[in-house]
């Protein structure tokens, strides 16, 4: 099941990407676009597992994964509502670029402010913690300035996907890691 979780996150990913790059696209692709496509792919490629890092166990290793689990699913559900939303209204024709950008705009800001407001008390929680952060704001910065433009900003996207990876795996990682007595701790 937790192999479900990590698929189901990089594939919200994935389409978030998709989503954004999809926003501001002409009708028919420009040598430009087809360039820009190109390095999409060629980053899209350099996707690397970073190694977990290990970390002490402490007492309040339940505690900081029930919270960053809380996190995930309390967010997971927040985006599946929008893209149900987002699909209701391009079905209906009713969805314009400027409202579908706004909402993903709004779903960053979510997600921000979630982890900011989360009480972890371990170093291994914050670590995590400020991966994913560290990713929120990247996408935050990308809504912003429109579309990857380049190479280097493609390389830059994989770099930060490369981290919300790594956090999730490393999340994922830390949960199995536990043993009978901290789980309960964490109930």
């Amino acid at each position: 099941m937790p192999n479900l979780k990590t698929t189901f996150a990089i594939t919200c990913v994935l389409s978030s990407a998709l989503m954004l790059s999809a926003c501001n696209k002409d009708k028919e692709p420009t040598a430009k676009q087809e360039q820009q496509s190109s390095a999409s792919n060629d980053a899209i490629g350099q996707l690397n597992q970073t190694p977990i890092k290990q970390f002490p166990a402490t007492a309040d290793d339940g505690h900081d994964i029930a919270i960053l689990e809380d996190y995930d699913n309390r967010f997971t559900d927040m985006s599946d509502s929008m893209e149900i939303e987002l699909a209701k209204m391009k079905e209906a024709n009713t969805l314009t670029p400027e409202f579908e950008q706004q909402r993903q705009k709004d779903n960053v800001k979510s997600a921000l402010a979630m982890l900011k407001d989360l009480e972890l008390k371990t170093e291994q929680g914050r670590y995590i913690q400020g991966l994913l952060y560290d990713y929120w704001e990247q996408q935050a910065k990308v809504l912003e300035q429109g579309n990857v433009s380049n190479q280097t900003n493609a390389n830059k996207q994989v770099n930060h996907l490369n981290e919300y990876l790594h956090a999730q795996s490393q999340l994922h990682h830390w949960r199995n890691a536990q043993t009978p007595e901290t789980k309960m701790q964490a109930e």
